[in-house]
């Protein structure tokens, strides 16, 4: 009975996975607070498939699994959390976000069987997972999505978020022939196929980068000016590229800042 996972949260929209003591928790903080859907640009078509799933999902209606891919910065976290708190406002029903590292996912069918005891709804969120074929986290993570009797939960939805390219890269080639590797990889796209609803994550052009950029100055109540905007554009180059977690930051960098 000491080993078993022990659900210590009350009212909380978002709770934590701790593996060391075993303890689902609850997490203080207010997600509309934090996270806004109109400050996500450029990604409509994800925008409303999300909203779609998540609202189908808290009426009690057909859902999906949910996998966002694709290019880091670009708001598949984000997005989540803003579409959770929007179809729970609008609906005024509460959804549970309950969020899991990749290598704690061993832990996931007790997790999915305390939880489908409850008669809250959950949406077991993952971020940018990343698993190894050779250890059984994989696997198991596989008949929980589909497969398994405690895969058919109507309170319990997966939303995950992946590099997909790095997903799919954490096979080790060392040692292995061709075969293997394809082997190693048909297994990992296995658990992707699986996922009723994928949504890919693209990198943002400089025009939309920029469109963004003055999003968030307008937000934040700061200037835009000819050299902000060239800042703006030194700064893609120093962070790596364009993208919406490149753009934000930079507003935020311009807090205090003098336009003249």
């Amino acid at each position: 009975m000491q080993n078993m996972i022990k659900l210590k949260f009350s009212s909380q929209d978002y709770l934590f996975f701790l593996s060391t003591s075993k303890e689902i928790v609850g997490i203080n903080r207010k997600l509309d607070q934090t996270e806004n859907i109109n400050s996500l640009l450029f990604i409509d078509y994800q925008k409303n498939e999300l909203i779609k799933n998540t609202t189908s999902f808290l009426n009690n209606q057909k859902f999906n699994n949910v996998i966002l891919w694709g290019e880091k910065g670009m708001g598949k976290s984000t997005l989540i959390r803003s579409v959770i708190n929007y179809v729970k406002k609008k609906n005024k029903k509460k959804i549970i976000i309950l969020e899991i590292l990749s290598n704690d996912l061993i832990f996931l069918p007790e997790i999915i069987y305390k939880l489908s005891n409850l008669k809250k709804k959950f949406i077991i969120f993952i971020d940018d997972i990343n698993l190894s074929p050779e250890k059984p986290e994989l696997s198991i993570f596989k008949v929980m999505i589909e497969g398994s009797i405690l895969s058919k939960n109507q309170n319990i939805a997966f939303y995950v978020t992946s590099n997909l390219r790095s997903l799919i890269t954490s096979v080790s080639t060392k040692d292995l022939n061709d075969i293997e590797i394809k082997d190693k990889n048909a297994s990992l796209f296995s658990l992707v196929e699986r996922f009723g609803l994928k949504l890919g994550f693209h990198k943002c052009h400089k025009e939309e980068y920029l469109e963004i950029v003055k999003h968030y100055l307008k937000e934040y109540d700061l200037k835009c000016s000819k050299s902000v905007i060239e800042n703006a554009l030194s700064w893609s180059i120093k962070k790596g590229g364009f993208s919406g977690r490149i753009a934000e930051q930079f507003a935020k960098n311009q807090i205090g800042n003098d336009y003249s």
